[in-house]
């Protein structure tokens, strides 16, 4: 049975990685000129990351990357968890990289960074940590306290973190690019000595006007949604959206027909979603809502 189990779960990490793929091929390129992180494929931690800590300073890390939180994001199902303690003397430092996949050409069409933050407990703006840029060239910008764009995280609430790029100036001997980040880092700021923990997610690069007019558009709503039942995953589909100001697609599920739970985006381009609900004899419903920048709009269904 161990065997049988193991044999299974190779083969789902397969048709996951095949599936993605596929869903990159027929995407439409525009949302990856502007997205370096929305999701992680791995539950645990993220793959596209590493951290390290030195003396007495700490950074949470899941062998060598960064956990993930599953229980609280901003896209679902999941985003990157930062947790930290800074002392004198110490020092850390998280990298989120771009996700790297074949024929992709990093070249971001933006004026300003863009990212979500949460906080259990709330984060002064004095103990945030500093962030800088690099990009495919390793140059990178100088490093800016995020406290320098954010009065403090306040305490169970989302918020959206905005830095115009050209805050983030040339720290490296040649000159920076922001348009080809290729990665972007975390890194201790104040040593509080204090432990912190902030969720991030959605971290993407945005033409500010246009992420402002995006976000005051209503969309319409996807239609002729359906659900094709299989032994261990379900199969939705829909009809697309046609809006440029469409961002993504929310996937919703219920499993008791009343209560309905975020459980994956899907990127312009394609229409389906397959779920993986790892159980036999399951019954499901779902949602599809069209969403623009930050506003999760116009829900359609299907039993």
């Amino acid at each position: 049975m161990a065997r049988q189990n193991t044999r299974f779960c190779f083969r789902l990490i397969f048709l996951t990685f095949f599936l993605l793929l596929t869903a990159l091929a027929g995407a439409d390129t525009e949302y990856y000129r502007h997205v370096l992180f929305d999701n992680s494929l791995e539950p645990d931690a993220y793959y596209s990351s590493d951290g390290r800590a030195s003396s007495s300073s700490t950074l949470e890390l899941e062998h060598g990357k960064l956990p993930v939180s599953r229980d609280r994001f901003f896209t679902p199902p999941n985003a990157l968890r930062l947790k930290w303690r800074s002392e004198p003397g110490g020092g850390w430092e998280a990298d989120v990289r771009a996700m790297d996949y074949r024929n992709r050409e990093i070249n971001f069409r933006g004026d300003a960074l863009y990212f979500w933050c949460y906080s259990g407990e709330g984060i002064a703006a004095a103990d945030l940590p500093f962030i800088r840029l690099e990009d495919t060239g390793r140059n990178f910008s100088g490093p800016q306290s995020l406290g320098k764009f954010v009065e403090r995280i306040p305490e169970k609430k989302w918020i959206q973190v905005r830095i115009p790029l050209r805050e983030l100036t040339t720290g490296s001997i040649h000159q920076f690019e922001p348009n080809r980040t290729a990665k972007m880092i975390f890194g201790q700021g104040t040593a509080d000595s204090k432990e912190h923990t902030l969720i991030v997610d959605e971290i993407k690069i945005e033409d500010s006007a246009a992420a402002a007019a995006a976000g005051a558009q209503t969309l319409p709503a996807p239609r002729n949604v359906s659900a094709k039942g299989y032994e261990r995953h379900i199969d939705i589909a829909w009809i697309a959206v046609s809006s440029p100001d469409l961002e993504r697609y929310v996937i919703y599920r219920s499993t008791d027909g009343r209560d309905f739970e975020p459980i994956g985006i899907q990127v312009p381009g394609v229409n389906r979603y397959t779920d993986y609900v790892g159980k036999p004899g399951l019954t499901a419903r779902y949602k599809i809502a069209a969403s623009t920048v930050n506003i999760y709009q116009q829900i359609a269904s299907h039993n």
